[in-house]
């Protein structure tokens, strides 16, 4: 199904609208008649395509989560190099996106959806190439490593730098933190 040009323009001025105001003011603070305003559209508008501001959060987190996956796929655990660098194509190509996104959501990476997927997908790595650890264990050094990860690109995003460093630091985080969790026959990690 072909989606009309003026819905997925509309659409956009909301989503790109509510992230501009929730760098201003918390989102709980933030009204159908303010976002309206803002983006010059009327309510009408609005609610043909949402029902509430919490559905556009939603939608720009889930929009934030799919990007991110594709990085999440990008490679095995064995090439964490891939897997990292691509995490750092994606928050370079977007940066002030994602530096607006994480003024109003402090915690977009060190409690949401974005960390529990790179935990998720680590853990799964792992357990796919052979590893016979304590599945606590295991999610527990995935979940460390995710919010290492996250930590550190959140710091980026923030005060900016040099992003191939961040690279490289959260490469050598991922590959140290977790290399213990891989079966000897897998040998080391490609960096």
């Amino acid at each position: 199904m072909k989606t009309d040009l003026r819905v997925i323009k509309t659409r956009a001025v909301i989503k790109n609208t509510l992230i501009e105001l929730m760098s201003e003011r918390e989102i709980a603070k933030i009204t159908v008649s303010q976002l309206c305003e803002r983006a010059k559209i009327n309510r009408k508008t609005f609610y043909r395509h949402y029902r509430e501001i919490g559905d556009v959060k939603a939608e720009i987190e889930n929009e934030a989560l799919e990007e991110f996956s594709q990085s999440f796929k990008s490679g095995s655990i064995l090439n964490a190099q891939t897997i990292i660098s691509s995490i750092s194509g994606v928050l370079k190509q977007r940066r002030e996106f994602y530096s607006r996104m994480l003024k109003f959501n402090p915690d977009l990476f060190s409690k949401g959806r974005l960390k529990t997927a790179l935990c998720r997908t680590l853990a799964a790595a792992i357990r796919s190439a052979g590893s016979e650890k304590d599945e606590s264990k295991l999610m527990s050094a995935a979940e460390f490593t995710a919010a290492g990860v996250f930590s550190l690109y959140s710091v980026w995003l923030e005060e900016g730098g040099d992003i191939d460093f961040i690279t490289d630091i959260s490469v050598k985080l991922v590959t140290g933190a977790l290399s213990d969790f891989l079966p000897e026959k897998t040998g080391k990690y490609n960096t």
